[in-house]
């Protein structure tokens, strides 16, 4: 397959959806990339979009034997689920898939070649300044001490207009970051750019995984110092204790659906990025007779480390302070091959951190972490800006982006 197939399908047009998934969807390896144009069929919506999902694979597939449907669920999507104070986006809907014929599988896509920093880089505006950020972060704590929650993953919203930048070019230069669960989706109204490295679930006919991730460090530029970086995140008791609590909270959420006595856990494992580590745990289970999509989808989503715990105070709480939809960013994005609910049906979703969506021009994200009773908020604020630098770079801020910047430029709460 000619090495430039896959930036073909990069740059085709909006009305030909192109749907890129690259790293270790399907467990292919991250090598490797799945990429596809022109779907036969898109459903999107909202709850009665979520009810007609299963029956629209299943006939589809039934059709397309080699075809898949890709995808992402918004956040406020979990509004179908339980009964929670989410208020989703005018102009984005609940859930979008497409279902493709056929999917190529593709050499990665080879990162560029740094380029040089716009003359007039993008204005980044977020929902927190530095002393907003602060409060709020006081406040959890204060409903930690209080008992209502152990945990909850506060995220901070940026946007920005796209100065001169395409959608194209963004996720060129985010490949240079190698994303575990990368994604590029494409249409007209909206292109989609992740570049997360957290699976969310994975099913192999009746096996269930789930790895989330939390727990992180920078990386220090000279590889001499990783394993002194490495031996402090896994002996930092905060960073352990978090990932100790969402998985007990996933291992829970499976529960729900899997046969309780197949639920097992593999934990603590160091995952590298160029810029930093993060700590990783499985949990996987066999699932129920009988457990369909969206039996999956009402015991699991959102996914626990993007929320906190417990899962629901924790999102009420999060709704009150944040104040704005998180929309795709926090929800998931994912590709189902076969009927699902049988025993040649595969499904992988990534945990859509590190992902934003692009409309009108602007691009919209959020980046977060999991606060505690033992955060402080300037530790926890340079932790959000190490993830969030990268994405923000991408959109062609300065390289020299310091996050006072957004003191100047909050929107208004």
């Amino acid at each position: 397959m000619p090495s430039n197939r896959l930036a073909e399908v990069l740059d085709a047009p909006p009305n030909k959806r192109p749907a890129i998934l690259e790293g270790q969807w399907l467990d292919t390896g991250a090598t490797a990339a799945f990429a596809a144009l022109n779907p036969v069929s898109v459903l999107e919506g909202s709850g009665d979009a979520l009810a007609e999902l299963p029956r629209w694979i299943c006939w589809h597939a039934d059709q397309f034997c080699t075809g898949a449907a890709v995808g992402y669920l918004s956040y406020e999507l979990a509004r179908f689920f339980e009964t929670l104070p989410l208020t989703a986006s005018t102009s984005l809907p609940d859930l979008s898939f497409a279902y493709y014929p056929r999917f190529e599988k593709l050499p990665h896509l080879e990162p560029e070649p740094a380029d040089a920093e716009l003359s007039s880089p993008p204005e980044i505006r977020s929902n927190f300044d530095e002393r907003s950020y602060a409060e709020t972060v006081e406040t959890i704590r204060d409903f930690i001490a209080a008992g209502d929650i152990y945990q909850a993953n506060l995220t901070c919203q940026f946007s920005a207009r796209l100065a001169g930048v395409s959608p194209e070019r963004i996720y060129s230069r985010l490949s240079r970051l190698e994303p575990s669960f990368g994604a590029f989706l494409k249409g007209p109204q909206r292109t989609i750019i992740s570049n997360s490295p957290e699976r969310f679930f994975r099913v192999m006919g009746d096996r269930i995984l789930a790895s989330p991730i939390k727990g992180t460090i920078a990386r220090p530029p000279d590889p001499a110092f990783d394993a002194q970086c490495v031996s402090a995140l896994l002996s930092s008791g905060k960073d352990l204790a978090e990932n100790v609590m969402i998985v007990d909270l996933l291992r829970n959420d499976l529960g729900r659906i899997c046969r309780y006595e197949t639920i097992g856990t593999r934990m603590f494992e160091v995952r590298t990025l160029p810029h930093l580590f993060h700590l990783v745990s499985h949990i996987e289970g066999t699932l129920r007779a009988g457990t369909g999509l969206v039996d999956i989808l009402r015991a699991l989503f959102p996914c626990g480390s993007i929320t906190g715990a417990p899962k629901i105070r924790a999102m009420e709480i999060l709704a009150e302070v944040e104040k704005v939809p998180r929309g795709v960013s926090m929800g998931a994005i994912g590709i189902i091959k076969g009927q699902p609910g049988t025993a040649g049906c595969e499904m992988d979703f990534n945990v859509a951190i590190r992902t934003m969506t692009i409309e009108e021009d602007v691009a919209t994200l959020n980046v977060g972490g999991g606060i505690v009773f033992d955060s402080r908020a300037e530790t926890e604020r340079e932790e959000m800006m190490l993830k969030a630098r990268p994405l923000l770079e991408a959109l062609g801020a300065s390289t020299a982006f310091e996050p006072q910047m957004l003191q100047a430029c909050a929107l208004e709460r």
